[in-house]
């Protein structure tokens, strides 16, 4: 992959970065709940060279506040702008210490899918460990993964 034309600023980095960014296929199974869903380091793996492309890092740091623990995502750009997209919470009382790290994992996926604004072909992970089953589920034909229209 070749770099691109260095941007005139950090938001047209960051906007030709996304722009780049594909769709990621689903690579494990939850065996307890047969769900689809992609793993954390093959997200990293499809995005990171992406973001290196376009001098861009991506920054998740843990977040803890009344009970509650979670993750705050943002991009930083070479320039030291920094972007940041928010930061998602998960009530964390009762929660074992292994509950705890499968909970950040499972917070730092979802925060980078939407940071980045690409969907996994079929992660409905989250909903299954919720106890929601839907028969639209098992009938739903996976996405594949299409360049944006520029």
């Amino acid at each position: 992959m070749s770099k691109p034309t260095p941007p005139a600023n950090a938001t047209t980095a960051l906007v030709q970065a996304l722009a780049a960014l594909d769709n990621v296929k689903a690579n494990k199974i939850n065996p307890a709940f047969k769900a689809k869903y992609v793993s954390l380091d093959a997200l990293l793996d499809a995005i990171k060279p992406v973001l290196l492309d376009h001098d861009l890092a991506l920054i998740q740091t843990l977040v803890s506040q009344e009970g509650k623990i979670g993750v705050s995502t943002a991009f930083l750009h070479a320039s030291g702008e920094r972007f940041d997209f928010g930061t998602l919470l998960v009530k964390a009382e009762g929660l074992t210490a292994q509950q705890i790290g499968g909970a950040i994992t499972y917070i730092r996926r979802q925060s980078i899918q939407t940071a980045c604004g690409i969907s996994v072909d079929l992660d409905d992970d989250g909903s299954l460990a919720s106890g929601i089953r839907s028969a639209a589920i098992s009938s739903v034909t996976p996405a594949t993964s299409r360049p944006l229209t520029r």
